[in-house]
């Protein structure tokens, strides 16, 4: 079978590395100007010698659909691609594009499903191989795998370990679909769809007088490492919490959330979060740089400090800097 990879993601590296070695891939394409998670796909490329291309957006129907109808591949595989795909180009190969997602379809269509799915709480996600159609992350389903999301996984992690066991299941889906007919696959279910957006600056927000110290873990690991960790208020200041970890302590009155109630060298800063929870803060970044619990009470934070919740941040960017 002759397969077109596109892809801009790093996650696509071990699958790209283990059909290379297979020699499964006619060739990968990248869409878009170089970047730090397609520069990767590249290297892999040229490692395993397979002929890589490159188009940027506004050729996707011209050069890309040109160049396409050339090579004739049997089916394109999309694994992370930051542009949506024309229509007019699925007829293109002989089987149809087929997308992987990570999310158990129609759950969490959208560009980011993994950071919806941590900040959720979904105690399981999974991944998905269907047939694209017009419809963003719609389309018959090839194949689909549950996976369990494990406590305390952060965005990075839980990207990297979906990425590992995409590699056999992409391997087994090639064998269906080259066994069976691809036009009799099953629809999604459009009264189950939700969606994943890219999420704006104002959802990394911690608000501490709503949210929960579970729930403002979950947030913690949606936003390590892409977004920067979640962004909070100490002594005025934007702050970013990177890792925190649910805390048991022994107390006998209240706090406001947001206070800060331990702080030392030895045992690290431990902040009150609603109905009387608590969290141990355990890998921070401000403008000083990316900090332990331990160095944030060794230069001065300390008990009776407060995080607060940040003012509405519409109109900077979510990359904004500390």
């Amino acid at each position: 079978m002759k397969i077109v990879l596109i892809s801009g993601a790093i996650y696509s590296v071990p699958s790209i590395n283990f059909f290379g070695g297979q020699k499964m891939i006619q060739s990968i394409v990248s869409i878009g100007e170089p970047n730090k998670n397609n520069i990767p796909v590249e290297q892999s490329a040229v490692l395993f010698n397979i002929p890589f291309k490159r188009f940027l957006k506004n050729d996707l129907v011209t050069g890309f659909k040109d160049w396409l109808s050339v090579e004739q591949p049997d089916v394109v595989l999309v694994f992370g691609c930051g542009y949506k795909i024309p229509g007019e180009l699925f007829t293109i190969p002989k089987l149809g594009f087929y997308n992987i997602h990570f999310s158990l379809l129609p759950a969490y269509r959208g560009r980011n499903p993994l950071f919806w799915q941590l900040k959720n709480g979904e105690p399981v996600g999974g991944i998905t191989i269907h047939k694209m159609v017009e419809g963003f992350d719609a389309g018959p389903i090839l194949a689909q795998k549950e996976v369990q999301i494990f406590p305390g996984e952060n965005h990075g992690l839980l990207s990297g370990r979906l990425s590992m066991e995409s590699v056999a299941f992409i391997d087994q889906a090639i064998w269906k679909l080259e066994k069976e007919n691809s036009n009799e696959l099953p629809e999604q279910d459009e009264k189950a769809v939700s969606h994943a957006p890219e999420p704006s600056v104002n959802d990394l927000r911690i608000n501490w007088e709503t949210q929960s110290a579970k729930e403002i873990e979950n947030l913690v690991n949606a936003t390590n490492p892409d977004y920067g960790g979640a962004i909070t208020l100490l002594r005025g200041q934007l702050f970013r919490l990177l890792e925190v970890s649910l805390a048991d302590l022994p107390h006998d009155s209240a706090f406001a959330p947001g206070t800060i109630v331990h702080a030392d060298v030895n045992y690290g800063v431990f902040v009150a979060c609603k109905d009387s929870q608590f969290l141990r803060v355990n890998v921070t970044q401000s403008g000083e740089g990316i900090l332990s619990g331990f160095k944030l009470a060794g230069i001065g934070v300390a008990a009776g400090d407060r995080f607060d919740s940040a003012p509405d941040l519409s109109g900077i960017g979510i990359k904004l800097q500390l």
